[in-house]
């Protein structure tokens, strides 16, 4: 497994060398198509997504693992093919190529989880925040923090929140009109509760899978989504599985479940998905959504 470990940190060095480099070449935003399963108003696959899996790919191939790669992209089969699968990896390969292609510096990631190819279990995750020049490690139940700048690595813990409270983030992705109306419709309830009884808690307006390994850093509190498509939790659950908190999919009657990663299923969508801190935070929030 540390093998493991000392790609992912390989490949995330040299992401941040390749985004840097190309943002400053004012390159990588050529559109390349559609991403499975989404209208081209809401994603596109832009040159830099292409780059970035390309590279993950060249550094997984270093492991001499047979790996099943599924990105929000493509679905990739690396090493020997006819040995039998070790690994299975879920990656975002950038996660935030809509901020990139519009000139935006903030959101720039690159996220994965990398699961047992028998159990469909995690056993390692791994993220780097590009502009804070942060990575981050899900492992053994620790998730470690370490700055590329400083060399410093610490452990990190997620909120230890348990109900709805002045002290909340709560993130969702509400930058594309559609997420957002539809956010705004469904999540009602909880927004005027926030607005009413507790004016100073506040909506992160970002998401993907980004937003885990900030759950485990406890940047946020909780992540609210409505329609979100599996592709954009799927490489975060890593995260969830070392810092124990729950993912939750929300029937409209109430009927909860926990998520589950379904390989080749990326380009479907959760009606409603509840991650937060903790069980308490998450049945919380529930409860408020469906009106109880």
């Amino acid at each position: 497994m540390e093998s493991l470990v000392a790609i992912l940190e390989a490949y995330f060095q040299d992401i941040v060398s390749i985004v840097t480099k190309l943002d400053s070449d004012n390159k990588g935003t050529t559109v390349l198509g559609s991403v499975p399963g989404r209208p081209i108003v809401e994603d596109e696959e832009i040159e830099l997504d292409r780059i970035c899996e390309d590279t993950l790919q060249k550094w997984l191939e270093t492991s001499g693992y047979r790996i099943d790669l599924y990105s929000e992209h493509s679905i990739r089969e690396i090493g020997n093919y006819d040995a039998q699968t070790q690994y299975l990896v879920t990656c975002d390969p950038f996660d935030g190529s809509g901020h990139f292609s519009r000139g935006i510096p903030s959101g720039w990631w690159s996220v994965l989880t990398i699961w047992d190819a028998a159990g469909f279990q995690p056993v390692l995750a791994g993220a780097i925040d590009i502009i804070r020049r942060e990575m981050y490690i899900a492992q053994s139940g620790k998730v470690y923090l370490k700055s590329f700048d400083t060399g410093k690595s610490e452990v990190i813990f997620r909120s230890d929140e348990k109900g709805l409270s002045n002290n909340l983030v709560i993130a969702a992705y509400l930058m594309n009109p559609d997420y957002l109306s539809n956010w705004v419709d469904k999540g009602s309830r909880l927004i005027h509760i926030m607005k009413d009884k507790f004016p100073k808690a506040r909506l992160w307006a970002d998401g993907g899978s980004c937003i885990y390994p900030w759950l485990s850093r406890g940047v946020i509190d909780a992540y609210v989504m409505f329609e979100e498509p599996r592709s954009e939790i799927d490489p975060g659950l890593g995260f969830a599985w070392a810092s124990r908190y729950p993912v939750y999919i929300v029937q409209k009657n109430g009927d909860v479940t926990n998520y589950r990663f379904e390989p080749g299923n990326g380009s479907k969508r959760i009606p409603w998905l509840v991650s937060a801190c903790t069980e308490e935070l998450a049945q919380g929030i529930i409860e408020v959504l469906i009106g109880r």
